[in-house]
């Protein structure tokens, strides 16, 4: 940290901001663009640093308050959470015109700037980032070729998907910004984020077709896509100074377009206005086939994930001792068997007691605790798909007794699930938004005074991002749902320093009729049953969850040995509807 001091009194700086991202505003960084981790011990996702000359500023959100407060040096920080207070409203209140802000432009917004700009007189653009200065063993970069996904897996050409963005342009032409969007849009993938198969690339689309794609030229590989130039990103200011289309308007989003890209377009004349992009809305809406091989990626995550609940239940029976980090393995090895696994599609959250309250938690062998006694596992694990015939990616998690549960551990169960319960059987009208219906999953933890720091709902890319945006279900989230989007459904419950809760599925939003909407649920594993309180569930809330249970075992039944499906029969196949009922099944009546 003497070394950040250092170079902001070298420098005459007051101040020097460091977000958690790179010049692509990837939520998940490949290893050698994760310099908070580096310069600080912090594993999350979402993090911001102020270094100040005497003191230091660690900003993050309610998943991480915990997190951080294990793996930074608080005698360092000052913890922040953005839900009270945003880096910028603390810039707004902290710094006047006197003080001298650095930034490194690449990884800051056009947006994040401008409004800096409004109440700072003195911000200075470090083109050479501090933190990179002292990262000498610095991980290599990834040089594996990207790889072209077929038309029978993505659903559409990129031919298709092209003339789709062409006529929605408002301008000449398009910078998309997001290697995501681009990943989409071309119908390719690549592996330079752990767990995400993303090739990180930027690309110009002009209302004449053609298309210039900005990335690490010497991995293009085979790609060879019509109307489509490569360029690599060293190139990019010596590109756009030979421009021959100068003046030209570009449209692009300022939200996710960092300030150095602005300042080579301002440079070389090129007319820049802010539109949200469109590939944004058009990617979230999966089409058929992207719906059915998330359908089928959701089939074989079933089952890997129900042999590991039923593994589970059994190991507890016979008081087989297991760790948070054996009971991981055991689950990516379920998947293994799959042969479209690819990997996880994010970090395994497997957190036990205390462990399963960190929202984000990551076992390791300092933190990895044995799986005895009387409390809660937590287990939020996913997988990315490919097949010759289909593609996909899964999100799921699901919260298991050890032991005996107390009263209060079966009443916050018992809540989220309900409130998971009613998310899932919504009706809504179409031009509904996220923010509308995440009060239906908070409603009964709320009537116990009780909350939870964290959406209700993602967005899922189709063998990409697990998190995916526009459309969110959270009280920020004003999308409006539309039929094709896959959103998560996780309710959740976090006692600090005992036990974590959060039951998740994916859900796909489908019509009801003309003017209604609902979800399909994607995700089948079964819930946890010695955990609800019956006497808590209405009618249809028990009858749905009777039916989803059901459900599980007419579509995997068939993949369960003789063994799995008696122990789902033990401890997944009773439940509590006014009275016991026992539902029994056998290999032939499935």
């Amino acid at each position: 940290m003497k070394s950040i001091k250092d170079f902001l009194l070298k420098n005459n700086f007051d101040y020097f901001l460091l977000p958690n991202s790179n010049e692509f505003f990837l939520e998940y960084l490949p290893k050698n663009h994760k310099r908070i981790e580096f310069i600080s011990g912090f594993t999350g996702s979402n993090a911001t640093i102020i270094f100040g000359q005497n003191k230091n500023y660690f900003f993050t959100d309610g998943r991480y308050i915990i997190q951080a407060q294990k793996q930074i040096d608080i005698n360092q920080y000052e913890i922040i959470n953005i839900s009270h207070k945003t880096p910028l409203e603390w810039l707004k209140e902290n710094l006047n015109s006197q003080h001298n802000l650095a930034v490194d432009p690449k990884l800051l917004s056009k947006n994040f700037i401008d409004e800096c700009d409004k109440f700072l007189t003195k911000i200075t653009f470090v083109h050479k980032n501090p933190v990179d200065e002292l990262w000498v063993e610095r991980p290599n970069i990834n040089n594996n070729e990207a790889f072209c996904c077929p038309e029978n897996i993505t659903g559409e050409s990129f031919s298709s998907k092209k003339q789709k963005l062409l006529t929605s342009l408002k301008y000449d032409g398009i910078f998309i910004s997001k290697p995501e969007n681009v990943n989409w849009l071309l119908n390719i993938r690549g592996d330079d984020i752990e767990n995400t198969p993303l090739f990180i690339a930027q690309a110009l689309l002009i209302k004449d077709g053609k298309m210039i794609v900005f990335c690490d030229k010497s991995r293009v590989g085979k790609l060879n896509l019509e109307s489509v130039d490569f360029v690599d990103f060293a190139e990019i200011e010596s590109y756009f100074k030979n421009f021959v289309q100068a003046k030209i308007s570009i449209q692009t989003d300022f939200k996710t377009t960092n300030y150095w890209i602005f300042e080579v377009f301002e440079k070389n004349n090129l007319k820049i206005f802010h539109q949200t992009c469109p590939l944004e809305k058009l990617k979230s809406i999966k089409n058929p086939i992207e719906i059915n091989g998330s359908r089928s990626s959701h089939f074989y995550d079933a089952i890997a994930v129900t042999k590991f609940l039923i593994w589970f239940k059994n190991c507890q029976k016979i008081s087989q001792k297991n760790s948070e980090i054996s009971a991981e393995q055991k689950l990516f090895e379920l998947r293994k068997d799959c042969p479209h696994f690819l990997y996880p599609s994010f970090e395994t959250i497997s957190g036990f007691e205390s462990n399963g309250a960190i929202i984000h938690y990551r076992a390791t062998s300092s933190t990895d605790k044995q799986i005895v006694g009387n409390s809660l596992y937590l287990v939020d694990s996913g997988g990315q798909y490919f097949g010759s015939q289909f593609c996909g990616t899964t999100d799921i998690t699901r919260t298991m007794l050890v032991g005996k549960a107390s009263e209060s551990m079966i009443g916050d169960y018992t809540r989220v699930l309900k409130g998971h319960i009613a998310l899932a059987r919504a009706i809504f009208m179409h031009g509904t938004t996220g923010s509308q219906l995440d009060i239906l999953a908070r409603y009964h933890l709320w009537q116990a005074q009780k909350n939870y720091d964290h959406g209700t709902g993602h967005g899922v890319g189709s063998f990409l991002s697990v998190h995916e945006g526009p459309c969110s279900i959270s009280k920020n989230s004003h999308v409006p749902l539309e039929a094709g989007m896959i959103l998560s459904n996780e309710p959740g419950y976090y006692e600090e320093g005992q036990y974590g809760i959060r039951l998740e599925n994916l859900m796909l939003v489908v019509d009801h009729n003309e003017k209604f909407l609902g979800f399909e649920t994607l995700s089948l594993a079964p819930f946890d049953l010695d955990l609800i309180d019956f006497r808590m569930l209405t009618y249809p809330e028990k009858k749905w969850l009777k039916e989803y249970h059901q459900k599980i075992l007419l579509v995997i039944g068939n993949h369960l040995s003789n063994h799995e499906i008696a122990g789902f029969i033990e401890h997944f196949g009773i439940w509590k509807i006014d009275n016991y009922l026992t539902i029994s099944y056998t290999k032939s009546n499935l």
